[in-house]
């Protein structure tokens, strides 16, 4: 029997909230019957796993794409966990964590874990990884870490991080790429600190190897922390395929057991399958256009303005989307705690508005945008109907196709082009959601600029633990973000996989990160 999951109910959840973390409701729809989880888990096997994107690094804080974390969370414990379904902060390599004052966060770590490599992990292993975040020429979760004025360790097994100020956030920061614990021996050891291609961590796999663009494979950490059961799994291949179609293939021809990183026309042609499970659920993931508004046409908000109003949102959900997803105007699901009401909506298509506003700006005969995409083939067919519907209004794209890491290096970093279309979000607070995105500092930001008033307004975010106080300063920063069009949303994504039957416990969460510690195969 076929299964098609899909639920776009998000409900706040307090509790999660003060301690940093985004919270989403762990309900979820299951219209073709609820995929049932197996209480006898068999140990061995190796999971076969197709999915697109070769990744920029498999060194956590110098890696750039939501995709790496197929990879990386198999290899890397964190130091604060999270719930797949509701975003809720959980123990991991930190047991617990607490503010001994507004600007004091304090950590008590594990006892008794290793990094693959057999060095301990402790605080001083901590304090190693937090410092190169903040201080590594090649670190790319700088921004994340912002505000980080000193790390210690104040005990074997504690460490205490000093903010300048009230960081609400933070935990959740520890959740993701900042938190994720390098062995401080193998940065040590490497030239220059380069551990882009030789991983070394606490999680449940061990690095093996990486062919760029064919094979990423770990194998069994035999000691791993969660005990003797943790992994199930004896190996994982990680198969990279950009063709997203002949990705789904080899999970219907059975050459693999789960693809991930699907869209919507995979997903229906899936369904056909009476022995393949196609899931569609909730998630963080939404598409857009980022923006380099700090010189060139886009340095004028009324063209940025006009390029909001000229999308027909409705029709890129169900052409590109079919009707999964969520057409929208800001980077959160409209159901999102920290979304206002009419966020989703703010930008109605009106294409006559659009073309007054290229005129006020002194562009009546239109413009060209100098555009970057990825090249794959959903990729492109999505650039290719945003540029019809841009071109209605006499805007025009000149597409340069580039591979998503190269097109991040060559956006973001050398800031060639005035927009990037892609993928983006899977962030675990909101706050930092929009710190990773329009903060001077953020890789995303091509032109590395803030608007007056933004950063006062992400202050205030982070300045209070009161679920109330932080919605109502979050709104006023999202509304910000969308009145000043910092970029194009265009819709929120649905997390899309398929598997076959005998893929057990496998869970793509809100974040489409991916743990597998407790995924088993079921040979029968």
């Amino acid at each position: 029997m076929h299964r098609v999951i899909y639920d776009n109910t998000l409900r706040p959840s307090r509790r999660s909230v003060l301690k940093g973390a985004a919270a989403l409701g762990a309900g979820m729809m299951l219209p073709h019957g609820a995929m049932a989880q197996d209480s006898t888990p068999r140990r061995g096997g190796t999971l076969r796993v197709s999915m697109p994107y070769n990744p920029a690094s498999l060194d956590p804080i110098t890696g750039r794409n939501l995709p790496d974390f197929n990879s990386l969370f198999t290899i890397y414990d964190a130091l604060i966990g999270f719930d797949d379904t509701t975003l809720e902060l959980k123990p991991m390599l930190a047991t617990s964590w607490d503010w001994a004052d507004d600007t004091t966060l304090v950590l008590e770590l594990r006892e008794g874990v290793s990094f693959h490599d057999g060095t301990p992990f402790d605080a001083e292993a901590v304090v190693f990884n937090l410092r190169r975040g903040l201080d590594y020429a090649r670190s790319n979760v700088k921004s994340d870490l912002n505000g980080v004025e000193e790390i210690t360790a104040t005990g074997p097994l504690q460490v205490s991080i000093r903010v300048g100020a009230p960081n609400a956030a933070l935990p959740a920061v520890l959740s993701n790429r900042a938190g994720c614990m390098v062995s401080p021996a193998s940065v040590q050891a490497a030239e220059e600190g380069n551990i882009d291609r030789a991983p070394v961590g606490t999680g449940p796999f061990r690095f093996v190897e990486w062919r760029d663009n064919d094979l990423i494979s770990v194998t069994r950490n035999d000691d791993y922390w969660q005990g003797p059961d943790l992994p199930y799994l004896d190996a994982i291949e990680f198969r990279i395929i950009n063709e997203l179609n002949t990705a789904a293939r080899t999970v219907t021809s059975g050459q693999a057991d789960v693809a991930l990183n699907l869209a919507a026309q995979q997903i229906m042609v899936a369904r056909r399958s009476e022995d393949i499970i196609a899931t569609a659920t909730t998630s963080m993931t939404y598409y857009t256009a980022f923006f380099n508004y700090a010189r060139g046409p886009l340095a004028d908000v009324k063209v940025r303005q006009a390029m909001n109003y000229a999308l027909n949102r409705a029709d890129l959900q169900q052409v590109l989307m079919l009707g999964l997803g969520e057409a929208t105007s800001t980077i959160f699901p409209s159901e999102f705690w920290a979304t206002g009401p009419d966020a989703a909506t703010h930008y109605a298509y009106d294409p006559d508005r659009a073309r007054a506003l290229l005129a006020e700006a002194g562009h009546p005969d239109g413009l060209v945008i100098e555009t970057l995409s990825w090249p794959d083939q959903a990729a492109m067919q999505r650039t290719e109907i945003i540029g019809e519907q841009l071109a209605q209004v006499g805007i025009r794209l000149n597409v340069t196709p580039v591979q998503p890491a190269q097109a991040i290096q060559v956006f973001m970093i050398e800031e060639q082009g005035d927009m990037l279309i892609s993928p983006t979000g899977g962030n675990p607070d909101p706050s930092l959601a929009y710190d990773r995105q329009f903060s001077g500092t953020a890789l995303r930001n091509a032109g590395k600029i803030e608007l007056p008033g933004y950063r006062e307004l992400l202050d205030a975010t982070l300045s209070t633990l009161d679920f109330d106080a932080r919605r109502e300063k979050l709104l006023e920063l999202e509304q910000f973000v969308i009145e000043n069009a910092l970029h194009l949303p265009q819709y929120m994504s649905a997390g899309m996989s398929i598997q076959t039957g005998k893929v057990k416990d496998f869970t793509y969460g809100i974040l489409t990160a991916p743990r597998l510690e407790a995924v088993w195969l079921d040979e029968a």
